[in-house]
């Protein structure tokens, strides 16, 4: 039933939220034999909408005032999102710090700070 659901939900969203773009971050070698970070992979293209934390929600459960609140629709994903993946959505660029999915599968729901594009 919920993947039912899931199908549903994903074919009357798609095509009406914001353009977005998945990225993991790749390492390469130090020439030591220890992977470094060393930047950002292809971007996987899905959708999704930006939002922000209610003022006393986030004071509550420690959330940083400029933290935004990602959500992807999942049906558009080739991949699960990790933490440290980076979000590029509406121009600005994100940082993955906490993820949830909701019961249905339908959104990932990303909790994420500021980057550098």
């Amino acid at each position: 039933m919920l993947d039912e659901l899931k199908d549903d939900i994903t074919r009357s969203l798609t095509g009406t939220l914001r353009p977005a773009a998945l990225y993991r971050a790749t390492t390469i070698d130090d020439g030591y034999g220890n992977q470094v970070p060393g930047g950002w992979g292809s971007p996987h293209a899905c959708e999704g909408v930006r939002g922000s934390y209610d003022a006393q929600y986030a004071g509550e459960a420690g959330i940083p005032r400029t933290a935004a609140r990602i959500e992807l629709l999942a049906g558009t994903l080739d991949m699960a999102p990790e933490r440290l993946d980076k979000i590029e959505i509406d121009g600005g660029a994100w940082l993955i710090v906490e993820i949830e999915v909701d019961p249905a599968g339908v959104l990932w729901v990303c909790q994420c700070s500021e980057a550098t594009p």
